[in-house]
């Protein structure tokens, strides 16, 4: 099994044991504990994305990428745009893997601006190809 797989599959069972100590009428659960993950090809880039935490502080977004050909010398935090219904959240910060080579991963993180609800699109730019993921959040 590649590394990117096993990597995300260490972060969902990282994220079931979370959501295990959760109990079901824990309103302030965040939508996360039952958002898949989601793996983009990106022209020669393979992007795995896990969401560890979409609530209503902020989101954190488990990333790895991975490739055999493109230099990962994109700035995350400046590349990468999350839309939450209507708003835009900004502040992106990433914290993982530096610049450059042919594996990277880390945490993207966003301040919160504005209520849970709708769909959560997860844009980012500057790979060989567009990365665009979605999912859906419910009322807020």
């Amino acid at each position: 099994m590649r590394r990117s797989h096993l990597l995300a599959l260490a972060f969902a069972l990282t994220a079931a044991g979370v959501i295990a100590g959760c109990s079901s009428s824990d309103s302030t659960a965040p939508v996360s504990s039952v958002l898949p993950s989601r793996t983009v090809d990106a022209g020669a880039v393979e992007v795995v994305i896990t969401p560890t935490r979409l609530d209503a502080d902020g989101a954190i977004f488990a990333i790895v990428l991975d490739t055999h050909s493109v230099d990962l010398s994109l700035d995350l935090s400046a590349s990468a745009v999350l839309v939450v219904g209507d708003a835009t959240w900004t502040a992106a910060e990433w914290t993982g893997s530096e610049q450059g080579g042919h594996h990277r991963e880390g945490e993207l993180r966003f301040d919160a601006e504005g209520p849970l609800a709708g769909t959560a699109l997860l844009t980012i730019s500057g790979l060989p190809s567009p990365v665009e993921v979605s999912w859906d959040v419910g009322g807020g």
